[in-house]
């Protein structure tokens, strides 16, 4: 089953999201974008938890 995260659900304001076939792929899109728009080189460890709690299957 396929994965969904909208950041807009961590990052108030944020309307990207993103769908990939498994938790892995979708962390590493996860990471791209957050790196890219917001600038994180490193994910907090309380952020990845709040990500993963927001990731929904579709």
């Amino acid at each position: 089953m396929a994965k969904k995260f909208a950041c807009g659900d961590v990052v108030d304001g944020c309307a990207w999201s993103t769908t990939a076939k498994d938790e892995n792929e979708l962390f590493e899109q996860i990471s791209e974008h957050a790196k890219n728009v917001h600038n994180m080189t490193d994910i907090p460890d309380e952020v990845i938890q709040k990500v993963k709690s927001k990731i929904q299957e579709v």
